[in-house]
């Protein structure tokens, strides 16, 4: 028993003391590890290990190994891939071992109010928990079985610019990491494999940014890029660093932005001619509302924009109501494999505004001058880029109002256009308007048009100058107006234009084939009813005309140095309104049509044949100034060449005309006849024609005409570059020969007769010859008109007899008809006065030689001369003044000198007629006179002396009154006094 309470004894005792010790042991550990965890000396010491920092405020463990603190600071320190844990309370489980050796390995870690978790340059920042077990953190080593975290209202920060990537987080993430060197110790670089041990769960519900999520994975498509802010969801499975299909990362905003900068789309060595570096950059953005999706799908990782109601833009919206749509994948593989998407696809349909967008791509066309469009509708496009480049596409475009305008042609009317990129290096582009209307410098030329134009060219710049071709057809369409046209006839016609187009519809249609070199095809034109004026001073013509035109382009090169229209067809069918049961047709063929330009300098060489009905066309280089005009038609043959707007020689044109009209001065001779045009030298150049039998006639004379042979008219010019230019008179000499005229009606010549004077023609025949030479405004000729027995009055009196008048006119001016008659004369033969019967008058005659005359060519003519007269006696004279001479025949005798001489000074002038001064002499005779004809009335004074006897005779109104009494002095004193009344009024 006493061993046994011993024993017992000593059993209590070890007890005791175990208990004792125990509870010291505990209370040691309780004041070392509050001492430990609160003095900052064991984060301190854990903090001294390579590559970790840990501190927190406070901290409190219940038994070894178990720790809890709060305010926990927890970091791997390495450049390459720095980790941080903040967290307001964790619960701490590490390895005492490990921090024996120097190492961290936790256990366990709990920690709740995560304030900020960063892996690299990522923050996140958030409210909720991280679990994470058996974790290694060291340089050398990293490891991580199981990662618990779940957050809610976090957000997601880069750190170097302090960016919010994604905010209103909520996350449920597990991902465990295999044990792995997360950095190379010789470069420090990180490990490639690092991902590779990495699997991940997470699901995610966020606010974010569509930049900052999903553009670091477009870096690849410099031309596109992404913004707007939304709801962002996603589910990610991650397997050794690899997404698993069904991985999702969603986007819905409410406004999202799509941007594409031009000048980073583009062929990387040619950049295309429409890419033009605006001033700002070239944008198009796209404002809707949608989603951005990124996914796995199999195994590819696939990224699709989609935007409903959005808006295109550059500086303007130009499309609304557009739905698009962005896609883009690649093949998926561990994160770190990765290459961004270098292809991208996009879709678009909705409503175009503005087609004034497309202006910049073709500002540079047609020569710098551009083309500029306009009009709104329904637009469907998609396009695939590789590298940048556009690779295929289809765009369509269908306008109810689409305009184009480029060098001041504008077209409008509702059209559909279709280009098609298949193959990534040629486009294909048809272009179909309907209801088109066709302007020029805003004159309407063609309407109710059907235009189509096909287009295929490479894409490649250099490829597509050389090998780009189109097709333009055109039907149904009309101009409504031929008088739109008339702009550009008056830019090859004199002023005023001959040829004016009043009124008239036409048809047109035509194809035309483009390729780098040439143009080819065919254009028609075609008009039924079309009204148009020839116009020739103040002539008329009105006509009434139906005109096709067929021009056959059978090569035109398109840097215009070679022009082939041969076989080109011009119909032209004309009515006269006068006669519009009448009509005319006009066919001119072009056999041979060539031409070309080089250096700037057009040439080419022509062959024409046809029927013309209006020869006016000649007009435009006639001298208008020589009155030189051209009417009528015939048959048609040209052939020659030219250069520089220049014809050269030998250039020959000939019409056989059937009915020739031909104008010259005040007159207009018609017939038959042939007409050559010929260039002989550079600067030499004439046209000659003739007419058999021809009929003349006074351009306002519409009496009779009078009749001829052998007419000729040659106008010619040495200075033929000149007269292209404007056909001034001074260019040219005209030469007229009417060698034989004969004048049935005497009596027309009346108009160039003073007739109040009393002079009149009354009948007869003459006949006429006439030469002319007009240098310019220059003119010189010779006329000789024969009557024999025409009828003639003088104030009451009739005369009947021969009249030989010889004009030889010099010195001329055509402008104002004046010329010098020196030389001329004016012989009157076998007078007679018809009433008398038989008397001692006939075979009387008279001449009139004129000098120092000067004559206006008029209506009547004004005429001013020294005259020298001859006649064979006075006794005509007397008997045409003298009633009484009439009357007592032995006084006619009586007062009959024969050959008589003198001299006068004759002015005709308007409707006066007067001789001045007239002095007579012969035999025993002197006569003295002045004498002035007007208002069919004699008024003047003469003075007779026959032998000792002498008489003075004063005419009023056609009644003498004698003066017996010292005649001479009366007739002194009477010319003193009354001749300046019979002054006729200046001549020039």
């Amino acid at each position: 028993m006493p061993n046994t309470n011993i024993a017992q004894k000593r059993l209590l005792r070890f007890a005791l003391a175990m208990l004792i010790s125990v509870l010291f042991i505990i209370a040691v550990w309780l004041m070392g590890s509050y001492w430990l965890l609160n003095s900052q000396w064991l984060p301190k010491r854990i903090s001294q290990f390579e590559g970790i920092e840990i501190r927190w405020s406070q901290g409190a463990s219940r038994h070894p190994g178990r720790w809890e603190v709060e305010n926990l600071y927890l970091a791997r320190e390495d450049d390459a891939l720095p980790i941080t844990i903040e967290a307001e309370r964790a619960t701490l489980h590490l390895s005492l071992l490990s921090l024996l050796r120097g190492e961290l390995h936790i256990n366990a870690m709990d920690a709740e109010g995560i304030r900020r978790l960063t892996v690299g340059d990522i923050a996140l920042e958030a409210q909720g928990t991280l679990e994470v077990v058996d974790t290694t953190l060291s340089r050398e080593r990293l490891a991580t079985p199981r990662v618990n975290l779940a957050i809610t209202g976090g957000r997601l920060v880069r750190l170097s610019d302090q960016t919010t990537l994604v905010n209103a987080i909520n996350l449920e993430a597990v991902a465990s990491l295999d044990e792995v060197t997360p950095t190379d110790p010789a470069t420090g670089e990180l490990n490639p494999e690092l991902l590779a041990a990495l699997s991940a769960t997470l699901d995610i519900q966020a606010q974010a940014d569509a930049w900052d999520v999903f553009m670091p994975y477009l870096e690849a498509l410099p031309w596109l890029s992404l913004n707007g802010r939304g709801a962002l969801a996603g589910h990610i499975d991650l397997t050794s660093g690899t997404l698993e299909p069904g991985s999702q990362l969603v986007l819905n905003a409410p406004e999202l932005h799509l941007a594409l900068d031009e000048r980073r789309l583009r062929q990387p060595e040619h950049p295309p001619a429409w890419i033009i570096a605006d001033t700002p950059p070239p944008r198009h953005t796209a404002t809707g509302k949608g989603s951005v999706t990124l996914g796995v799908n199999e195994d590819r990782l696939e990224f699709e924009t989609l935007l409903t109601d959005v808006i295109l833009a550059d500086t303007q919206p130009y499309a609304v109501d557009t739905e698009l749509s962005l896609t883009s994948s690649i093949a998926n593989q561990r994160l770190d494999h990765l290459v961004s998407p270098t292809d991208a696809k996009l879709t678009l349909e909705g409503t175009i505004t503005r087609l004034d967008m497309l202006d910049r791509y073709l500002a540079d066309t047609l020569q710098g001058e551009g083309v500029r469009l306009s009009g709104n509708g329904r637009i469907v496009a998609d396009i695939s880029v590789r590298d940048t480049q556009a690779h295929s596409g289809h765009l369509w475009i269908e306008a109810e109002n689409l305009a184009a305008k480029a060098l001041d042609v504008a077209v409008q009317g509702s059209g559909t256009l279709d280009a098609e990129l298949s193959d990534a290096s040629t486009l294909d582009a048809t272009l179909d308007f309907s209801n088109a209307t066709l302007s020029h410098f805003e004159r309407t030329l063609l309407d109710n048009a059907m235009f189509n134009l096909t287009a295929q060219s490479p894409l490649d710049p250099i490829k597509a100058r050389e090998q780009a071709t189109a097709t333009l057809s055109w039907h149904n369409a009309r101009l409504p107006n031929i008088n739109a046209l008339q702009p550009y006839i008056n830019t090859y016609l004199p002023d005023p234009a001959p040829l004016r187009l009043i009124s008239g519809q036409a048809q047109s249609q035509g194809v035309l084939s483009v390729t780098r070199e040439q143009l080819s095809g065919e254009i028609q034109l075609e008009g039924n009813a079309l009204t148009t004026r020839l116009q020739r001073s103040d002539q008329r013509t009105t006509l009434t005309s139906d005109m096709q035109l067929s021009l056959l382009l059978n090569q035109a090169a398109t840097d215009s140095t070679s022009l082939d229209i041969s076989g080109s067809r011009l119909r032209w069918q004309v009515a006269d309104n006068t006669q519009p049961g009448e009509r005319l047709e006009s066919i001119l063929v072009l056999r041979e049509a060539h031409f070309q330009r080089r250096a700037d300098t057009p040439s080419g060489q022509f062959k024409l044949e046809g029927s013309v009905q209006r020869l006016g066309f000649l007009n435009t280089f006639l001298p208008a100034a020589h009155g030189v005009s051209l009417s009528g038609n015939g048959q048609l043959f040209a052939q020659g060449s030219f250069r520089d707007d220049r014809l050269l020689a030998p250039t020959r044109l000939r019409i056989n005309a059937n009915q020739l009209e031909v104008a010259f001065l005040d007159y207009l001779a018609t017939g038959r006849g042939e007409l050559t045009a010929q260039i002989d030298s550079a600067e030499q150049a004439q046209l000659s024609l003739g007419i058999p039998q021809f009929a003349l006639q006074r351009k306002d004379d519409e009496r009779p005409h009078v009749e001829g042979r052998h007419f000729e008219l040659t106008t010619q010019t040495d200075q033929l570059s000149k007269v292209l230019a404007t056909p001034a008179p001074e260019y040219f000499v005209t030469r007229i020969a009417l060698p034989i005229t004969e004048v049935p009606d005497f009596t027309r010549y009346n108009r160039y007769l003073p007739e109040s004077a009393g002079i009149t023609l009354l009948g007869g025949q003459a006949s006429l010859a006439s030469e002319w030479l007009l240098d310019g405004l220059k003119a010189q000729g010779e006329l000789s008109l024969r009557a024999f027995g025409a009828d003639m009055a003088l104030l009451d009196q009739r005369l009947r007899g021969d009249l030989h008048l010889s004009l030889t006119l010099t010195d001329g001016d055509l402008e104002t008809r004046h010329f010098t008659a020196d030389n001329s004369f004016l012989r009157l033969e076998n007078i007679t006065r018809p009433n008398e019967g038989i008397s001692a008058d006939a075979g009387w005659w008279v001449q009139l030689s004129m000098n120092k005359a000067q004559l206006d060519w008029a209506a009547p003519v004004h005429l001013v001369s020294q005259v020298g007269l001859e006649m064979r006696d006075t006794g005509l004279l007397a008997r045409l003044f003298l009633e009484r001479a009439r009357e007592k025949e032995w006084l006619g005798r009586l007062l009959s000198v024969r050959n008589i001489s003198g001299f006068a000074e004759l002015v005709i002038n308007g409707e006066r007629a007067s001789l001045k001064d007239l002095v007579l002499t012969g035999g025993p005779l002197l006569l003295l006179s002045d004498i002035n004809l007007a208002e069919r009335r004699a008024d003047g004074a003469l003075y007779a002396r026959l032998g000792a006897l002498g008489v003075a005779v004063e005419l009023e109104d056609n009644q003498p009154e004698l003066h017996i009494f010292q005649p001479r002095r009366w007739f002194d004193r009477w010319r003193q006094t009354q001749s300046p009344t019979l002054d006729a009024p200046p001549h020039r």
